[in-house]
């Protein structure tokens, strides 16, 4: 039996009045997120700058999500549900309250296919649900192969093994299954060394440069500063001005081009530098 270790965190138990939340990523035209927060509590996470979340220093427990869901799913009918676009389903609440594992037998009941954004290793007790439906799909974030990195960025979230390894067993439960190295920071999220780890049954990559504007650039650059100074000033070059970005990211469009040899199929996603997101279109590959 796999043992984890709980989290002890501030929570918030919250009766929620909807669930499913119209979205403007492709791959899905509806999103749920059972949690409000998230305990892996990443410095450069885009939700931060969402007010109502409290800077992650409690996390909401939707307690009532499922059944509002199948309430819902009476009078909608989605094609495809995105499940964790600004939080992370598989949190170690989840150990205690089990609202995803809820959420994923309600719509396999209904026969609505969905799409997982996570980086977390406690998906691993949930695959055999996923794989009910064989247009169940999920979005594995690996964008960092540096364990001093994942602990000074994104400190409660899973190491580079156990991310390898649960990537191994998503795909020998035949799940479709996308990388996603994102959001790819520069200098920190290291293309060559991702890559050449990864099982050689991957076929679809994302990499999404990430968004200085919506990823608390101020914060990011403080926790280098504590582990390199040279690379966070080399990082904050890049988003000091447009030409510095764009450069940068046409730079990082031609290293990946170099991996198309290897038959992957790259979704290459570069955020407007002065805008934030109003449409993110995970169906165009390079």
């Amino acid at each position: 039996m796999v043992k984890y270790n709980i989290l002890i965190m501030d929570t918030e138990i919250i009766n929620t009045k909807k669930v499913l939340s119209e979205t403007n990523i492709s791959i899905g035209d509806y999103a749920i997120n059972p949690y409000r927060g998230c305990e892996f509590n990443c410095v450069y996470c885009y939700s931060k700058k969402n007010k109502n979340l409290n800077n992650f220093s409690r996390i909401g427990i939707k307690i009532n999500a499922p059944e509002i869901l199948e309430r819902e799913l009476h009078y909608k009918n989605p094609k495809r549900v995105i499940l964790g676009s600004i939080t992370e389903c598989f949190q170690y609440q989840e150990l205690k309250y089990k609202l995803t594992e809820k959420i994923i037998k309600i719509l396999n009941r209904f026969n609505i296919a969905y799409t997982i954004l996570t980086k977390s290793h406690l998906i691993e007790k949930y695959l055999d649900l996923i794989a009910e439906n064989k247009k169940n799909e999920i979005y594995f974030t690996f964008n960092f192969f540096s364990n001093k990195i994942i602990r000074t960025l994104e400190k409660n979230s899973p190491l580079v093994s156990k991310r390898i390894e649960i990537i191994k067993k998503i795909l020998k439960k035949n799940i479709r299954l996308r990388i996603h190295i994102g959001p790819f920071i520069p200098y920190l999220s290291l293309l060559e060394d991702i890559i050449k780890n990864l099982p050689e049954d991957i076929k679809e990559i994302n990499v999404e440069l990430y968004h200085g504007k919506m990823g608390n650039l101020e914060d990011l650059i403080k926790k280098i500063q504590e582990i390199d100074k040279d690379l966070s000033k080399k990082i904050l070059d890049v988003y000091s001005n447009k030409k510095n970005y764009l450069n940068f990211s046409k730079n990082l469009e031609e290293e990946i081009k170099k991996y198309k040899e290897k038959n992957y199929k790259f979704c290459y996603i570069v955020p407007e530098f002065d805008n934030f997101y109003n449409y993110i279109d995970y169906n165009k590959f390079l």
